[in-house]
């Protein structure tokens, strides 16, 4: 754990630095100081170099930290402000209780990509666009999450519960931006303010009254996380304007954003322009017309930030599939975000498009259709559809632009509800196109995974309007009554999902008492991995037979043997996908991951891979029947080991205690 603990050290010293030296608020360093990490790795990641990055970046931090320390020591009660303290309880308390607990990923998606390429980045140093897997596609998931679980750990070995410490540091820097400029005598909203935060990502997220593990807090999706940093994004700008300080933090933040997911960067281009209206149109002092043109520059660079981003992580990955392509592997994969919202645009218009297009028009018109009416219909969160959650959130924002002091600030109230309730019409057009253009046919049928695709935009937005309800309520001095009422209503909005919150998600259902059991069948299959691991030699490359598997076994044991590569087994362009299953054709039993081989085609498709062992999961009657005569003992010897070595003579079994 001393690794994690190093790594929140460095982000306290350059907290400290710009709270003391840069007159930073000091609630919004953190999420200033892991933006600038991130950006900083991701930058150094691309140029091939990223272990050079993190030993600069711990060096700088822990340096600009004790050198702020040391000077400026007479100042360092600017440090002890309601956000930090929320930030360095949350954060100390998640790490030793992960440490001891040791959550490991379950979910599919995890396996598949998150939690995968955690473990390759820390594995080789290096990012995960560029080592090697068994997967048959490039990685092209943004670095910005992915590279929190490595800073996290970067000093130790790798564990699975230091990637969810990594990502909820990131949550608890966006809930201290919230609490943004509030001191200590402002407790009674600062305390209700840190419940709504901290309830936030169950209350958007969880539409029953859950029988399983609700695991906001021990996930590494990057959905939540992206939906929080929007959020914070706009609430860290909030707090600047209110501050006696520089401006300038916004834009790595923004930055930083833009490379949390892939198909959410348009909601980051949209706190990027609630950002930017808010500076353009509302100068701190004196007219509008007065030094607009330097609003101007600053907001077109508040706008350029995540663009410039998201651009250069484009065509670094752009570069990478050309390399892959012409060694063989694949290249693009799918129609480009431009291209897609072009010919979405154009059939709006009724204009002509481009085949590839036209022979989906049947899919846009639908995707509309359904994603209507699962705003006004489907459960989607502790409140119910989205309708509801949206109707909250304007409620919110208009009680803080009521109680608001002067018109001026109700008016910049006014436009970022406009701006957000903008980019809300415009993320679901986002979401309308990828379901007609970008994703496969049976995602768009069943409008599969909407509930994740759109609750990132209420999350973010929710966040922003308590941080201008938060605004609002202080820009009045005690006791008026304007400034009273939106304390209460902030208190209001903090117990009421506390107690709902509490209706829904008992403790053992989330991260406060989860059980151990919730992760035995991962805990055995790593066991099982390490096991592999310690008996094959360095280097090897492992076939993969787990019959009935959906795939997850794979991804798992996948992640689990990196820095070892196993084989992706199976044939991908005849549409098996991974997951091991085989048989002969005669026998194909429907599973989905199933591939039909003969005897020698699977002969030669084992021996053609590379591999010099098998990974014998699990075997049924129909792999034994079709294939065991390939193997040494028939298969008679599979409950004792779990490989099989491939040679000349047979497939050998290799003696090796079997963990259970």
């Amino acid at each position: 754990m001393w690794d994690v603990l190093l790594a929140l050290l460095a982000v306290l010293g350059l907290t400290a630095f710009l709270t003391l030296y840069a007159r930073l608020p000091a609630a919004l360093g953190p999420l200033t100081a892991l933006s600038l990490a991130g950006l900083w790795l991701a930058a150094w990641g691309m140029a091939g170099a990223l272990a050079v990055g993190g030993w600069t970046l711990y060096l700088a931090c822990w340096g600009l930290g004790g050198w702020a320390l040391v000077r400026r020591r007479e100042s360092w009660r600017q440090l002890l402000t309601p956000g930090l303290v929320l930030f360095l309880m949350m954060a100390l308390g998640v790490t030793v209780y992960f440490a001891v607990r040791q959550p490991i990923p379950t979910d599919f998606d995890e396996y598949s990509l998150w939690a995968t390429a955690a473990k390759l980045t820390k594995a080789n140093d290096a990012l995960y666009t560029v080592g090697e897997t068994g997967t048959p596609w490039q990685a092209t998931q943004t670095p910005s999450l992915i590279l929190m679980g490595y800073f996290a750990q970067f000093l130790g070995r790798f564990a699975y519960w230091k990637v969810y410490v990594g990502y909820d540091w990131l949550l608890f820097a966006c809930f201290a931006a919230v609490l943004g400029r509030l001191d200590w005598k402002k407790y009674a909203l600062a305390v209700p303010a840190a419940v709504a935060c901290w309830c936030a990502p169950w209350f958007f997220t969880t539409y029953n009254r859950t029988i399983f593990l609700s695991k906001v807090y021990m996930n590494s999706y990057g959905d939540i996380p992206a939906g929080v940093l929007f959020g914070g994004a706009v609430a860290l700008w909030l707090a600047l304007r209110a501050a006696d300080g520089p401006r300038w933090p916004v834009v790595p933040v923004l930055a930083f954003a833009a490379l949390a997911k892939d198909n959410l960067f348009p909601v980051m281009l949209v706190a990027a322009g609630m950002a930017a209206a808010d500076w353009f149109f509302f100068p701190d002092a004196g007219p509008f017309r007065k030094g607009w043109p330097r609003r101007l520059g600053f907001s077109a660079l508040t706008c350029a930030a995540p663009l410039a981003a998201y651009l250069a992580w484009s065509r670094y990955i752009a570069g990478l599939a050309a390399l892959n392509a012409a060694e063989g592997g694949m290249g693009v994969t799918s129609q480009s975000l431009p291209s897609v919202v072009i010919n979405g645009v154009k059939m709006l218009l009724g204009l002509p498009v481009a085949d590839y297009y036209e022979e989906r028009r049947w899919r846009f018109v639908q995707a509309g259709q359904d994603m209507v009416s699962a705003f006004f219909k489907d459960e989607l969160s502790m409140l119910g559809p989205g309708v509801v959650v949206l109707g909250l959130i304007v409620a919110l924002f208009l009680a803080g632009i009521l109680l608001a002091k002067g018109a001026r600030l109700r008016a910049r109230g006014g436009v970022l509800l406009a701006v957000g309730l903008a980019g809300f019409a415009g993320y679901n057009f986002v979401l309308r196109l990828s379901y007609a253009f970008i994703f496969r046919e049976e995602q768009c049928v069943g409008l599969v995974d909407y509930n994740r695709y759109i609750y990132p935009y209420y999350i973010g937005l929710f966040l922003i309007a308590l941080a201008w309800l938060l605004a609002a309520a202080q820009s009045h001095p005690a006791p008026q009554w304007r400034g009273l009422a939106a304390g209460a209503l902030v208190l209001a909005v903090g117990g009421g999902m506390l107690l709902r919150t509490n209706q829904f998600i008992l403790p053992q259902y989330s991260v406060l008492g989860f059980s151990q059991a919730e992760f035995d069948d991962q805990n055995l299959i790593q066991r099982k991995a390490d096991a592999v691991a310690e008996t094959v030699e360095p280097g090897s490359r492992i076939f993969f037979v787990s019959q009935g598997d959906n795939g997850l076994r794979w991804f798992s044991y996948s992640c689990d043997l990196l820095p070892l590569i196993l084989d992706y087994s199976g044939d991908i362009d005849g549409g098996g996908g991974g997951g091991g299953t085989f048989g002969l054709p005669e026998l194909d039993n429907g599973n989905l991951y199933y591939h039909p081989y003969t005897l020698e085609e699977f002969r030669t498709l084992v021996e053609e891979s590379g591999c010099t062992y098998i990974l014998v999961d699990a075997v049924d009657e129909i792999f034994v029947q079709s294939y065991g005569s390939l193997f040494a003992d028939g298969l008679a010897g599979a409950e004792d080991t779990l490989l099989y070595r491939v040679t000349e003579d047979g497939w050998q079994p290799v003696e090796m205690e079997v963990p259970r």
